[in-house]
């Protein structure tokens, strides 16, 4: 049997809360280009007040398409890393998990889990709410009882029922 590597991208749905913090630093970015742009005739402050427009256009455009996230789930021989991508310009790993170690892993049910507490989330899914995220749970490399809500495709799954040992219970 050979090595098994799948990559696999997933976008985050914008929420609500997304949404309105784009829309406040849209605003803060308008109101200093604004207020930079008032000044921008002054003798003084004119070349200030330009750069200040300047940079609060681009300071809003770089924080609002930060707002924009992918996950990447890289799965190599038994074991899922999740990455994080911000606006496809930053990545960074959110987590590694072999499969092995997971507790638990089934479809995810936000009901079953609002009385439950994790020392650590690790939410690299489309949207918790979707049909088809699932869930793992299992204990990091420092020993913290972490949950992971994750939206992997049907190759994934596949991979990851193959390599089940028996303690691994699936809830049904």
């Amino acid at each position: 049997m050979g090595d098994v590597f799948l990559e696999q991208l997933v976008k985050k749905k914008s929420t609500g809360v997304d949404i309105l913090k784009k829309c406040l630093i849209l605003l803060a970015g308008l109101f200093l280009c604004l207020l930079g742009l008032n000044f921008v005739f002054s003798q003084f402050f004119g070349p200030i007040a330009l750069l200040v427009a300047v940079g609060a256009i681009y300071f809003s455009w770089f924080f609002i398409t930060s707002l924009n996230l992918e996950f990447e789930y890289i799965y190599t021989n038994g074991e899922i890393d999740v990455d994080k991508i911000m606006a496809k310009r930053k990545r960074k790993r959110m987590t590694t998990v072999k499969i092995s170690a997971f507790e638990e892993f089934g479809t995810y049910d936000q009901e079953k889990f609002r009385s439950r507490s994790f020392d650590a989330t690790v939410n690299a899914a489309v949207s918790p709410s979707e049909p088809e995220t699932r869930y793992a749970v299992y204990r990091s490399r420092e020993g913290k009882h972490c949950l992971l809500l994750f939206s992997p495709d049907e190759r994934l799954l596949a991979e990851i029922e193959k390599i089940y040992n028996r303690r691994v219970r699936v809830p049904q």
